[in-house]
């Protein structure tokens, strides 16, 4: 995002704008330029915030006599980065978002989720706050079928290895029969 104020700012910011996307496309980085003159920057920043880019980077007059720039994530924060090894920071900087992003999302899924459930704390959650309920299931289309009659609950899914509880459920939480699967069970909105 260069920024300036004159012409002659305006060349030197987009010159250097111009090197940093060339680095971080060689770094594997997807780069985008926004050198629109009917744009003010804040009028610019929310726009890219909007489409879901995650990193930032502010070019001004300063920052060039820095050799440097302000790299500004869109969850909030700006550090400014030098110049030299631009490329490695940046994508330092994404791995860290996406690493952050993705255990929020395993934090969030876990805390409304409830695993080794039985019959009564089933039905309890579902019909209180919800979420998924991990438990065993015998894959008989009956008990299935009055599961989701009862609490609007249907499997949503038979997890894969590395998303199944530690210890493997015996019995089906519903009918108590043996259980030929963990199943996940939640309500569509």
């Amino acid at each position: 995002m260069p920024i300036w104020k004159s012409e002659e700012e305006k060349s030197q910011v987009l010159g250097v704008g111009g090197k940093v996307k060339e680095e971080l496309t060689r770094a594997g980085v997807r780069v985008e330029l926004d050198a629109r003159d009917s744009l003010k920057p804040g009028a610019k920043y929310f726009e890219w915030e909007a489409k879901g880019v995650p990193l930032r980077l502010e070019i001004g007059p300063r920052d060039v006599a820095a050799g440097q720039v302000m790299t500004a994530r869109r969850t909030g924060g700006k550090t400014p980065t030098k110049l030299d090894g631009l490329g490695v920071a940046v994508q330092k900087a994404l791995d860290e978002i996406q690493a952050t992003l993705f255990q929020t999302a395993k934090d969030r899924r876990e805390a409304h989720s409830i695993r080794g459930v039985t019959k009564q704390q089933f039905l309890e959650f579902m019909k209180g706050v919800g979420g998924f309920a991990y438990g065993g299931f015998c894959g008989s289309p009956e008990c299935e079928a009055e599961i989701k009659q009862q609490t609007g609950a249907t499997v949503r899914v038979l997890p894969d290895p590395e998303f199944r509880s530690a210890e493997a459920p015996r019995t089906c939480m519903w009918c108590g029969k043996p259980s030929v699967a963990e199943a996940v069970w939640a309500q569509a909105y």
